[in-house]
């Protein structure tokens, strides 16, 4: 600890008294006791100054032996839509420039691109990441408020869909934030791990352009064991997916790779694991809620703070992180001005990993006479269908049921897969007449045929839903509706 200016005076007074006598007033007010005591102020600041930045040294040698470095401001970039009312199509130039209305932040787009003409009424659009000119979290900003060109093209309107920018802007990181960073890395000396696979993930997992600007960074990750020898890893950028390329680039950077500088990086996986990178499994929500403000407050001025709030609840939510209903009222109520609260929806809190919604609605079935042969005979037949994943499977649903005349098949309309299913088992009657049904054909939920009997030993639909959603990460269906509560 550095000393006190009062221990400095001190001092300063034992070694005056030590070396002569001609100064005896040392009382507080004297000539002698003032300058030293000015003295004094002086070397204690030099002496914590010295220190402070000593430790810090100390801090920034410890943190780069773990390869972190304190990170500087960062700029938003966010995901601008631009849209075309002219009757031909409309380049938009590389470093076009946004703005806030009445606002000195600036988004240069980073790559040009090209917005359709529009079509009858139907204007054309396009969308383009754009860089914040200034750094730091300032830089992120509501939906709907990039909305000015600075230089205005005829025709040409912008707008920023999303409130959630594709690389949030961030203040300079301070020394707590870089010492949890570091303890982060240093996850990863151990490697092999779902943690180091994690840490690997979010430290090295970012693209950026020939300017050496951030375009793309994972947030969130995830990394789940799927059988000996497996691992699924879920990712985000924000909310709004992964690129192909980051989804490569993750995969190498879990198995090593050499940069274009010659450097060897190490993977994360541990040896004789294969990993599979994966796009988190958005599942959206429809989020409705009511508030009541308080006596000193208006609704209109309550409405933009409550949706901010949600939507920054949202943004909070790890993969496979539950929703906490409880947690979400409380995030509500933090916001100044709000006196009560009531959530229609979601209604209840909801797992970290669910399961795929069940079929609740029998096939839609039509008997067609098919461009080659059938092994149908007629006759009545059951279908019933499931959604799959790689985790498992769902119940079944109703039964579905067609008569056919000879020589015809069975066609399945298309069916619509809920969130997390990647595909769908069809089950047919074992025979003409027969309400049991074994698996005759699977699918993506595209239009189907069958044709054929279930063979031999066929399973039976599954008595239990099996298909979680692992990957899960539960985002806002569209814009949140915030009503005001009458009293």
């Amino acid at each position: 600890m550095p000393r006190t200016a009062d221990q400095i005076t001190a001092s300063m007074i034992q070694t005056l008294l030590s070396a002569t006598s001609a100064v005896s007033n040392f009382n507080i007010g004297s000539l002698v006791r003032s300058l030293s005591d000015a003295t004094s102020a002086q070397i204690a600041l030099l002496e914590k100054q010295i220190q402070d930045q000593v430790a810090a040294g100390i801090l920034n040698a410890v943190y780069q032996l773990s390869g972190v470095y304190p990170l500087p401001a960062a700029p938003s970039v966010y995901q601008l839509q631009f849209t075309n009312t002219n009757t031909t199509a409309q380049t938009i130039p590389q470093g076009t420039q946004a703005t806030i209305p009445n606002s000195s932040l600036i988004w240069s787009t980073q790559t040009p691109v090209t917005v359709p003409a529009q079509s009858g009424s139907t204007p054309g659009t396009a969308t383009v990441n754009a860089i914040c000119l200034v750094a730091g979290s300032g830089t992120n900003v509501p939906a709907n408020t990039i909305t000015q060109l600075v230089n205005p093209i005829a025709g040409i309107s912008v707008t920023n869909p999303s409130a959630q920018a594709i690389v949030p802007g961030t203040d300079a990181e301070t020394q707590t934030q870089t010492q949890a960073r570091a303890a982060n890395q240093r996850a990863t000396w151990h490697r092999g791990d779902a943690a180091a696979i994690e840490a690997g993930v979010l430290t090295d997992a970012y693209l950026t352009d020939s300017n050496g600007n951030i375009t793309e960074q994972v947030n969130k990750v995830k990394a789940v064991d799927y059988s000996p020898g497996q691992v699924y890893v879920y990712a985000v950028n924000a909310t709004n997916g992964l690129s192909s390329n980051m989804v490569s680039f993750i995969g190498q950077i879990l198995t090593g790779y050499v940069d274009s500088s010659g450097v060897k990086h190490i993977g994360y996986k541990a040896a004789g694991i294969i990993p599979t990178v994966l796009q988190a499994v958005l599942n959206p929500l429809i989020v409705s809620v009511s508030v009541l403000p308080a006596s000193n407050t208006t609704f209109s001025s309550l409405q933009p703070q409550v949706v901010t709030a949600i939507n920054n609840y949202f943004a909070s939510l790890d993969i496979e992180q539950g929703f906490s209903f409880a947690t979400f009222v409380n995030a509500i109520m933090a916001v100044a001005g709000v006196a009560d609260v009531v959530v229609s929806s979601p209604a209840a809190s909801l797992p970290g990993v669910p399961y795929v919604t069940a079929p609740s609605a029998a096939p839609t079935l039509t008997a067609v006479t098919p461009t080659s042969s059938t092994n149908l005979a007629a006759g009545t037949y059951y279908v019933q269908y499931t959604f799959i994943n790689a985790w498992g499977e769902t119940t079944a649903s109703p039964q579905g049921s067609v008569t056919l005349t000879a020589g015809q098949e069975i066609q399945v309309s298309a069916i619509t897969l809920p969130v997390g299913a990647t595909g769908v088992n069809y089950y047919l009657s074992t025979a003409a007449g027969s309400t049991t049904t074994a698996l005759a054909a699977n699918g993506n939920g595209g239009q189907i045929d069958l044709t054929t009997l279930p063979a031999s030993g066929a399973a039976n639909p599954p008595s239990s839903n099996t298909a979680l959603i692992h990957g899960n990460l539960y985002t806002v269906s569209g814009n949140p509706t915030v009503n005001q509560m009458v009293s």
